[in-house]
């Protein structure tokens, strides 16, 4: 009886330190996934040389989001100190309480502190489309903030294309109509589902998606949920192709459930680099671009 006892208040005391963890703790613990882009010296001029690029997403604003969480991811991505913003959807949820002015200029103010000197741009994940009022409201913090929205449009920087697609679940995402042409290309497809599955790109360049939380509370990384167009491409990298890459972010918010528990929030910064002599785990990243060198 006095081993039931002890079991049961081990079994008791786990479940609450997880559940702490996976409330309190987890979604505060913002990582930096910093990955580097090397190409063959041969490629010239190098997109975006001595640019750092910061990819976001998924903020989820809701009627529970405090000033204080707002600063703290802000604050992660001024550390990465970035030169080009990226930003991949959902700045809303279900509950985000568009009527009231004092949540918006708290939203406002958090994106107008980030700064980018070569310019800030987004798409809109499906939270943000799926009814007029969460687009109105998403798309006019944005650009109040500073981003460029890019929807089935691109632009160019630096020698690099950038090219953002329309919401998948509740938009026609397409590539008609681009007239971008350099040789390397970044893609911002909120559902990492989609782009895999129309490969509307041949490459080479990075996808960069989020939507699928890394299944925000996992059983110790195993996801219990996965969203519609998140369930196959929901973590990590994904080789695309011979020539593409896939780069899945956790984002940085929570939906539903307010925690996160084996699936931490993170930003993704990315820097170019030409190609070094000694073979590295980061040059099998550059031959998904350039399979040739």
């Amino acid at each position: 009886m006095e081993t039931a006892r002890i079991i049961l208040l081990v079994l008791i005391g786990g479940a609450a330190l997880c559940l702490f963890y996976g409330f309190f703790l987890e979604p505060r613990w913002i990582r930096t996934r910093r990955i580097e882009v090397r190409f063959p010296r041969s490629y010239s001029p190098l997109p975006c040389a001595g640019k750092r690029i910061v990819y976001f997403s998924d903020i989820h604003t809701g009627a529970s989001t405090t000033k204080r969480q707002l600063e703290r991811a802000a604050r992660a991505i001024r550390r990465a100190q970035p030169d080009i913003l990226l930003f991949g959807g959902d700045l809303a949820e279900e509950r985000t309480p568009v009527g009231d002015e004092a949540f918006r200029r708290m939203v406002q103010s958090s994106l107008a502190s980030l700064e980018a000197p070569s310019g800030k741009w987004a798409v809109l994940g499906n939270h943000d489309v799926e009814a007029p009022r969460y687009r109105a409201w998403s798309t006019s913090l944005l650009t109040g903030a500073g981003f460029t929205i890019l929807e089935n449009r691109g632009t160019e920087i630096d020698g690099l294309s950038l090219w953002g697609f329309e919401d998948a679940l509740h938009g026609s995402p397409s590539r008609d109509g681009c007239t971008v042409e350099n040789p390397f290309a970044l893609y911002l497809s909120h559902e990492p589902d989609w782009f895999p599955k129309k490969m509307p790109a041949p490459g080479p360049g990075i996808v960069l998606s989020g939507h699928s939380h890394h299944g925000q509370v996992t059983f110790f990384g195993l996801p219990l949920i996965r969203p519609p167009m998140g369930a196959v491409h929901w973590k990590g990298f994904y080789r695309l192709g011979g020539h593409l890459t896939q780069i899945v972010s956790a984002g940085l918010g929570t939906v539903h459930i307010h925690a996160r528990f084996f699936a931490r929030p993170d930003i993704v910064v990315i820097t170019f680099a030409h190609h070094k002599t000694k073979d590295t785990a980061i040059d099998v990243f550059e031959k998904r671009f350039f399979p040739g060198h």
